[in-house]
């Protein structure tokens, strides 16, 4: 024979009640697409030629940076902004790798990439444009954009919290 305690009965009905509200919750959130920015991570940027500018917080080039791009977790090329800022490798191998400004007095900037030579990609011609971080970042919190617009409108509103 076997007997219920009331009490194990209650708490049993207590912790799938709970339960159901949680999983309810959760489900609600993915619907509504209140979760997706917890979960936000961007996709690698795909580019044909590997070009941009590097800025200071306030939208200063910078010149003298050295800008990696790593494959397998290791240098695979390198290369300096000039005195506007601006950077260009040349004759990089299609593949994925990762666009890497390392930390100088500012914040790291890092950003996942394909090369490719696919048509789409040559048409957009697309450059990254990256704002460093403040060095009290201490991982990356630098800006790697490929939208000139996205680029413009982040340096207006750094400019104004400074």
């Amino acid at each position: 024979m076997t007997t219920f305690s009331s009490s194990n009965f209650g708490v049993r009905r207590q912790r799938s009640f709970w339960l159901r509200c949680f999983l309810s919750a959760s489900i609600v959130l993915l619907i509504s697409g209140h979760a997706s920015a917890q979960l936000d991570i961007p996709k690698p940027e795909r580019l044909t030629h590997v070009e941009g500018v590097i800025v200071s917080p306030d939208g200063h080039p910078m010149p003298g940076i050295a800008v990696n791009l790593l494959r397998d977790e290791k240098i695979s090329a390198e290369t300096r902004t000039d005195q506007s800022g601006e950077f260009e490798f040349e004759k990089v191998r299609s593949g994925s790798y990762v666009f890497r400004v390392p930390r100088t007095q500012y914040a790291p900037a890092v950003r996942d990439i394909v090369i490719t030579d696919e048509i789409v990609t040559h048409l957009e011609r697309k450059k990254l444009y990256v704002i460093l971080g403040p060095s009290a970042c201490q991982d990356e919190c630098s800006a790697v954009l490929t939208s000139k617009r996205d680029f413009d409108k982040a340096l207006r509103r750094n400019r104004r919290e400074h």
